[in-house]
């Protein structure tokens, strides 16, 4: 009887250590410092003896290389930007219409540009492409100017990035101009 209890109290005491759930800590603490071990064994192991600088040379032969592309291939540029292409400079207080030859040394002159003010500071574009539309079709009247499809649309570089990528669109989706460039640094 007493050979059956302590059985029974062994039985016991193994299934309670069985059941307690096991910690993977201590065997992963083991694993890194064997690979450590085994890392650092290796480096001494491959490690040179001594360090020196060893002399070398590096054949060198010029090749040209043809290219039949390169000499065939002739870029020709399809618009001119001239003195008489359209040009809008938009400024933290109004957006200016004008010619580019307007902007240049006679930019203090107010006669030759319209100016339209902005409405709460933002930019009355609605107004901006009904001016542009009439001012077109009257340089196109009175000097034979011909359209040439090409925008200059300078902003001054304090404007938010989300108004000029506004303006641009609105400039583009009107239908009046083919290109709209983008100058930066003129103002």
């Amino acid at each position: 009887m007493r050979l059956q209890s302590s059985l029974q109290a062994k039985i016991s005491r193994t299934k309670k250590k069985l059941s307690k759930p096991a910690s993977l800590i201590p065997g992963l603490i083991g694993l890194v410092g064997v690979a450590a071990c085994l890392t650092s064994l290796m480096a001494l192991v491959m490690a040179p003896g001594s360090y020196s600088v060893v002399d070398t040379e590096f054949p060198v032969v010029p090749a040209a290389i043809d290219d039949p592309s390169l000499h065939r291939f002739a870029e020709r540029p399809e618009h001119f930007i001239k003195a008489t292409t359209p040009a809008i400079v938009m400024t933290m207080d109004a957006l200016f219409l004008g010619d580019m030859d307007s902007f240049s040394d006679r930019y203090p002159d107010s006669r030759n540009k319209i100016r339209i003010a902005h409405n709460d500071r933002a930019p009355q574009v609605g107004k901006l492409l009904g001016t542009m539309k009439k001012w077109v079709a009257t340089r196109n009247e009175k000097g034979g100017w011909r359209n040439e499809g090409i925008l200059v649309f300078a902003p001054a570089s304090n404007i938010p990035a989300a108004i000029v990528i506004q303006m641009l669109d609105a400039l583009k989706s009107d239908g009046t101009f083919e290109k709209v460039i983008l100058a930066g640094g003129l103002i």
